[in-house]
């Protein structure tokens, strides 16, 4: 076949597995709605024939079946709600009536338009109208009463029935908002400003607008925001400078990434010395420096650190000269003219190449308050990064190779050993179809800097004051 599929084509079995499947579920439906027919529960039997539909929707008999069955649903229902109207039950009707549309609309899907006498129509919004009306003025009369619960119950059902009924989605807003803006109010006083912020933040990313709300949530964030120097974290040594920068070059942009609404890092001169010591970092903070050393004003805390292990290379590549057999298989013919196969093993060398790079730091940090030099958080991280390359190489026909060991190029000795089996074969020949590639050192460290600053401003930002 020399078309896109063939007919063993996995996407091609799974459509007609899929098909087979579905034309046997909608089969069984079929079969037992007719009998339910049969036994004259036309309800359930519309129920199973429209299951038949959704498994197969060009099954014709599940459709006349449903033609047949789901107009005497329709009729039936037809007189309930003709029953409940003239009896003044005017939720049962526009219920039964619901009930009526969402069969009708189920049907139409498969092409089965089902007749509803045009009577009923006109009854049903003379209904609708009396039930919303008595609905709509309890939800407004518990809106006044500020039962906020009921009054979004109520208003939540009428606009359910009817999305355009008069001024109800305006009180809706009311009753769902209205509670979230006083809790936001008294979130606001009680200094939970982070939990009155996301209050305010909610009724405005679905509302858009509400009362004050936008005011109220600027004025919470205000008074929840922290503003944060970074230093660059400190080693023991002069050479660990250029790492200690650039660990604060990708902590500065990981924690701005964050969008986090209640931190923002304040940029100095000073915050980008990396000969900022221990003691001179304790020293800002008692504000016990010189003037030169002083941060800006506008500081609420700072974070800081140390680099307590770092390391960051790629080893030279290492050649090693192993020893293998050469398998060479021949066919001689014997004396009588027959032919046999013989298997010789030839001494050689292969090489075997060895790289690694590493990444590795162990740092420990913390941010400290400006107001008191307390602790808010710390941690400790430690991080390994490796990557390893070993392949081999040899001057003609690897598959050939045979694992083993010999101690004479020139002669054999009982010594000598050759692991002809496939376990030992394939391990060996694994080496020549390795990856020679090795990812850098500049390349794991950028990935490890890139990793334990994510985890310190992710450790950041999840910080709650309010928990």
């Amino acid at each position: 076949m020399t078309g896109k599929y063939s007919i063993k084509s996995p996407l091609i079995l799974s459509i007609i597995f899929a098909l087979l499947i579905s034309g046997c579920a909608s089969k069984r439906f079929m079969n037992k709605a007719l009998e339910l027919e049969n036994a004259g529960l036309v309800t359930e039997a519309a129920d199973l024939y429209l299951r038949s539909l959704q498994a197969n929707d060009d099954n014709i008999d599940s459709k006349l079946g449903l033609k047949r069955t789901g107009q005497m649903v329709i009729d039936r229902k037809s007189d309930e709600f003709q029953s409940f109207y003239r009896s003044n039950q005017y939720k049962e009707a526009v219920y039964t009536f619901l009930d009526i549309n969402n069969f009708r609309s189920q049907a139409s899907r498969y092409g089965i338009n089902l007749g509803v006498p045009q009577s009923t129509f006109s009854r049903y919004n003379e209904a609708k109208e009396i039930y919303l009306d008595k609905q709509y003025n309890k939800g407004i009369d518990a809106l006044n009463a500020e039962n906020f619960t009921n009054a979004f119950s109520l208003l939540d059902e009428v606009l359910k029935i009817d999305p355009n009924f008069r001024d109800a989605s305006q009180h809706w807003v009311t009753a769902r908002y209205e509670p979230v803006y006083r809790d936001g109010i008294n979130l606001l006083r009680s200094g939970k400003n982070r939990t009155a912020y996301y209050a305010f933040d909610e009724i405005l990313r679905s509302q858009g607008t509400y009362r004050n709300a936008s005011s109220l949530r600027n004025e919470a964030r205000e008074k929840a925001l922290m503003k944060i120097g970074i230093l660059p974290f400190n080693g023991l040594d002069l050479s660990k400078r250029e790492i200690a920068q650039e660990l604060r070059t990708y902590l500065t942009s990981d924690i701005s990434r964050q969008n986090s609404p209640f931190f923002e890092i304040v940029e100095s001169p000073i915050l980008s010395q990396t000969d900022i010591t221990e003691a001179i970092i304790r020293g800002v903070l008692t504000k016990n420096q010189d003037k030169i050393l002083e941060l800006p004003s506008d500081i609420d805390a700072i974070l800081s650190g140390k680099i307590n292990e770092y390391a960051s290379l790629t080893t030279p590549l290492q050649k090693t000269r192993r020893k293998a057999w050469l398998r060479e298989t021949t066919t001689i013919t014997k004396e009588d003219g027959t032919k046999e196969k013989v298997t010789e093993y030839h001494k050689v060398y292969y090489y075997e190449y060895l790289r690694t790079s590493v990444f590795k730091m162990s740092i420990s940090y913390s941010l400290r308050s400006m107001t008191n030099n307390t602790v808010i958080l710390s941690d400790v991280i430690h991080k390994n990064l490796e990557d390893r390359v070993l392949f081999a190489e040899f001057d003609g026909n690897y598959e050939n190779l045979i694992p083993g060991t010999w101690y004479s190029a020139t002669r054999d000795s009982d010594r000598d050993k050759i692991y002809d089996d496939r376990n030992s074969v394939n391990e060996l020949h694994s080496l020549f179809e390795n990856h020679q590639k090795i990812t850098s050192s500049r390349e794991l460290r950028e990935r490890g800097l890139a990793e334990i600053s994510g985890q310190i401003a992710h450790h950041l930002v999840s910080y709650n004051p309010e928990r």
